[in-house]
């Protein structure tokens, strides 16, 4: 059984990124630029937020955040499939296919949405019940969110296998080949956490100080390092999936 170097696959998938640098530029850019350009329109166009407890104020921004996250998974999911073409069968991306919406996509889509139902949804059903019992200890409920991550990501190995257009290597199969590396994971998601705090933390102190000379400079400042640190972030993601994937099912060493 394959014992998972957590520090050594984070290490892999950021050579990755930096590699390749301009194949991911030429992949994910054209969509991080689509999806600013939704955040945009949401922020001109959203009407002004409703007096509080209002049906306007708690159900438009709800339904307006569910849609960009739904066009964010279908984006991700599209930067995703090119990108495991990429790195694990060497295939330059069509210029045609960069925003591709074909069945591999849509399967991404659907296969991250089904992970998601079978690891939140018993958690959430879990935290609403704990909390209503135990308001008090609600901090505990950071555990069982904790162990759905480790699983997310056991069962995410199998995600890569839709880009490379296998259909025998699904869910089940990803959580067999990455047994016995629970504490591996739970490593590797804690340092995949460091890695998101240290950039929103960078992003942060840089918008802090922007702001605390116009507020207007930090707004518009955040729309446009949103590109690069969306970039960043879906294709660090991606690198660590292709090489969890190498490393469990096609047996490649860091």
């Amino acid at each position: 059984m394959d014992k998972l170097p957590a520090f050594q696959a984070i290490k892999h998938a950021l050579k990755s990124v930096i590699q390749f640098r301009n194949a991911g530029i030429r992949i994910g850019l054209p969509w991080v630029l689509v999806l600013a350009g939704i955040n945009l329109i949401d922020r001109s166009f959203s009407p002004a937020p409703g007096p509080a407890g209002s049906a306007a104020g708690m159900m438009l921004p709800g339904v307006m955040e569910l849609v960009i996250a739904a066009l964010g998974l279908v984006i991700f999911s599209s930067i995703a499939v090119n990108w495991h073409r990429y790195i694990l069968l060497d295939e330059v991306t069509a210029s045609e296919k960069v925003f591709r919406l074909d069945r591999p996509v849509w399967s991404y889509v659907g296969r991250t949405l089904l992970i998601m139902l079978i690891t939140i949804a018993p958690v959430l059903i879990f935290s609403l019940a704990f909390v209503n019992t135990l308001p008090n200890l609600g901090f505990l409920l950071a555990f069982p969110f904790f162990v759905a991550g480790i699983y997310i990501m056991r069962m995410s190995v199998a995600l890569p296998a839709i880009a490379l257009d296998r259909t025998d290597f699904g869910i089940s199969a990803a959580l067999q080949v990455t047994q016995g590396n629970n504490l591996q994971f739970a490593g590797l998601l804690a340092l995949n956490g460091l890695i998101l705090f240290a950039t929103f933390l960078a992003l942060g102190i840089v918008l802090s100080i922007v702001g605390g000379a116009s507020l207007t400079a930090a707004k518009f400042l955040a729309l446009v390092l949103s590109v690069p640190v969306n970039l960043f972030l879906s294709l660090f993601s991606v690198s660590l999936l292709s090489s969890l994937y190498g490393f469990f099912v096609e047996k490649r060493k860091f």
